[in-house]
């Protein structure tokens, strides 16, 4: 079985950090898991929702 975790941004929250490696440590072993984390586009809130769309579809 193939599992992929897809994260928006970085997380500073150290439960949230505890709580992905606690249940990494759960899955069988031979299931693939990865955590890909795509980086959040800074100051969303300044920007119109054209450039937002096009600064976003970057990322990918």
């Amino acid at each position: 079985m193939r599992i992929s975790l897809l994260c928006i941004g970085k997380t500073d929250d150290k439960e949230i950090t505890s709580l992905i490696h606690y249940y990494l440590n759960r899955l069988p072993k031979h299931w693939n898991f990865e955590i890909t984390e795509i980086p959040d586009v800074k100051n969303a809130k300044n920007l119109s929702p054209e450039l937002l769309k096009k600064r976003k579809q970057s990322c990918f």
